[in-house]
């Protein structure tokens, strides 16, 4: 190989090197995490986010007959609105998420939600269990039905608060090498399929929806259930949900929120805030 080639050849690795190490988290953990689109379908979702005003980070749709499908969507309009193209037709449930907080409208069952004290405490008990590299869960949302054989849903939070070391994250299903420290808390969101199998709950599955390093002051972003972010319909053409605003606490009980007792007046949360179970 003649001196110029071997130049060229190593100026062209070098260049691959950098180009790789300047690649987005996003592409390196999230590539292949999400629902490809086909471009024959021409469905979609539009939105302008009024209410905060604050730049999203990411925008998810799923179906709630088939939540393990999650579609990622562009955020638009100087960071306030969102576009999702290429959907097939059906309903959608959309996330919302910024750096400190998140909204969704996920349907976590297709019924109202019978599960006991009992079974909130066993789900709590197994979720809490599941997963050890991640140190804390929080669940968001629960719902189900009540009894052997049946099944409940939840979304939650799983936070490692504390820093990794290493080279890979084999342990999260991720396809990806990094090394690990120094990159702050570990944080995904997950939906978590159980089934009640007699002696207690059981988790059958579960799906990543955020997974991300994360700074510790926002390692746990505060949760809102939003159901104007439910059960959109999309056909074949762009759905324009106009603008939303997202800031204003609904009156009516958060669906498949966990039982708590009920705090004097003066002391109560926001009705949009659901405190984890204890």
């Amino acid at each position: 190989m003649s001196s110029m080639k071997a130049q060229r050849l190593l100026m062209l690795c070098a260049g691959l090197l950098l180009a790789g190490a300047a690649l987005p988290a996003r592409s390196q953990e999230r590539h292949r995490l999400y629902t490809a689109t086909n471009p024959s379908d021409t469905g979609g979702i539009r939105g302008i986010i009024t209410s905060p005003h604050k730049p999203i980070v990411e925008v998810l749709a799923m179906p709630p007959d088939e939540p393990r499908f999650v579609y990622e969507g562009k955020v638009i309009g100087d960071h306030q609105g969102f576009l999702f193209e290429s959907l097939p037709m059906g309903i959608y449930d959309l996330l919302i998420i910024y750096p400190d907080e998140f909204y969704e409208g996920v349907e976590l069952h297709p019924q109202p939600s019978t599960l006991t004290k009992e079974d909130l405490q066993k789900i709590e008990d197994i979720v809490s269990a599941s997963q050890p590299f991640f140190t804390r869960k929080v669940i968001h949302r629960v719902a189900g039905t009540t009894g052997r054989g049946n099944v409940s849903r939840c979304l939650c939070t799983f936070l490692r608060d504390k820093e990794s070391s290493g080279t890979t994250s084999h342990r999260e299903g991720l396809e990806y090498m990094v090394n690990q420290a120094g990159l702050g808390w570990r944080r995904t969101f997950k939906l978590v399929w159980l089934k009640d199998v007699g002696p207690g709950w059981q988790v059958v599955q579960t799906r990543d929806l955020y997974p991300v390093w994360t700074d510790p002051a926002h390692a746990l972003p505060k949760h809102h259930f939003r159901d104007k972010l439910s059960r959109i319909r999309v056909t074949d053409s762009i759905k324009d949900i106009g603008h939303l605003d997202l800031a204003t606490t609904p009156l009516k009980p958060v669906a498949g929120s966990p039982s708590k007792p009920a705090l004097p007046a003066d002391n109560a949360p926001p009705a949009d805030s659901v405190p984890p179970l204890e």
